[in-house]
C-alpha cells in the first residue's frame, strides 16, 4: 500500500476498464499482417501500431491520473511530481551509464508518499559475455505515461539539469567513478561462466576486460556532461548539453518506443 508500480497503474486502468492485460498484443497481432502489407516496412508498421496502442488502447494520462487522484492539493500534487521528475532522472542517469537493460513497468517502485523511486534488479547488462553493453533503442525508460507526468516543462528543464548533475557528481571528482566501477565491473563480470571460466585461465585477460568496461562506463557518463563549445553551439544553433538532449530524442522517439517489446510495454 506504500507503494506501487507502473505496472500497478495498468493493472487498475485495465480492471476499471474491462480489458483484459494482454489486450495490446493481440491488436498488434490482429493488424500487423495488413499493415506490413501497407507499409514500407515492419519497422514503419511497428510505429503506426504504436501510435494507436498510444491513442486507443493504453492512453498516456494513466500515471498522471492515478497520481493526482491519490494527492489531497493541488500543492501536494506540484511537490509529487517535481520529486518524480528529479527520482526518474536520476534512475535514467544511472540505468544509462552502466547498460542497465529490460526496465518493464515492474521494477519502477514509486513511492504513494512522495514520488521516490526504487529500481528493482540494477544491474549491468551483458550484450555477449565480458562486455557492459546495451542493444535497446532507447538509452532510458522515458515512456509516454512518464512524459506526460513530468510535463514538457519538466522535459526541457528538470530532467536533463537533473540528469547532469547526478552525473556530474561520480565524473567532477578524480578517479571517484573509476573507484567504485573497478570493484562493481569485475563482481558483475564474474557472475558468467564464460568470464569466471576465463578469469580461472587468465587472470591478466579478466582484469584487460575489466579495464575496457570501466571506459566504456566512463564514455557514457561523459556523454551525460558533455558541454558543447560556445562557438559550436553559436553557430550550429545547438544546446550546450546537446549530448545528453540526443540521448533524450532517442528516449522519448515513438520510432525507437516502437522497436520495444511488449513485455517492456513502450507505451507505459
Amino acid at each position: 500500500p506504500g507503494s506501487f508500480t507502473l505496472q500497478d497503474v495498468y493493472d487498475r486502468a485495465c480492471e476499471s476498464s474491462g480489458n483484459p492485460e494482454i489486450v495490446p498484443a493481440l491488436y498488434a497481432v490482429g493488424k500487423m499482417r495488413d499493415l506490413v502489407s501497407q507499409l514500407p516496412s515492419v519497422d514503419a508498421a511497428n510505429e503506426l501500431l504504436f501510435e494507436q496502442t498510444c491513442q486507443r488502447l493504453v492512453p498516456p494520462t494513466l500515471l498522471r491520473d492515478d497520481i493526482r487522484a491519490c494527492t489531497a492539493s493541488p500543492m501536494e500534487y506540484w511537490l509529487y511530481r517535481e520529486n518524480f521528475s528529479y527520482q526518474i532522472s536520476a534512475s535514467a542517469a544511472l540505468t544509462y551509464m552502466i547498460a542497465c537493460t529490460q526496465r518493464t513497468p515492474a521494477k519502477l517502485n514509486i513511492s504513494r508518499a512522495s514520488g521516490s523511486i526504487c529500481l528493482h534488479d540494477l544491474v549491468p547488462t551483458q550484450a555477449t559475455p565480458g562486455l557492459v553493453h546495451s542493444k535497446e533503442p532507447v538509452p532510458f525508460r522515458l515512456t509516454p505515461n512518464i512524459q506526460t507526468f513530468v510535463t514538457e516543462l519538466g522535459l526541457e528543464g528538470i530532467v536533463p539539469f537533473a540528469i547532469y548533475r547526478v552525473v556530474q557528481r561520480f565524473t567532477g571528482t578524480e578517479h571517484l567513478l573509476r573507484d567504485f566501477l573497478d570493484l562493481f565491473v569485475r563482481d558483475e563480470l564474474i557472475h558468467v561462466p564464460a568470464v569466471k571460466s576465463l578469469a580461472a585461465a587468465n587472470p591478466q585477460a579478466l582484469a584487460e576486460m575489466c579495464e575496457r568496461n570501466v571506459k566504456l562506463i566512463e564514455h557514457r557518463a561523459g556523454q551525460m556532461v558533455e558541454i558543447l563549445p560556445a562557438k559550436e553551439v553559436q553557430d550550429q544553433e545547438l544546446s550546450p548539453m546537446q549530448p545528453l538532449i540526443r540521448l533524450m530524442m532517442q528516449a522519448v522517439a515513438p520510432a525507437n518506443l516502437a522497436k520495444m517489446d511488449f513485455i517492456w510495454a513502450p507505451w507505459l
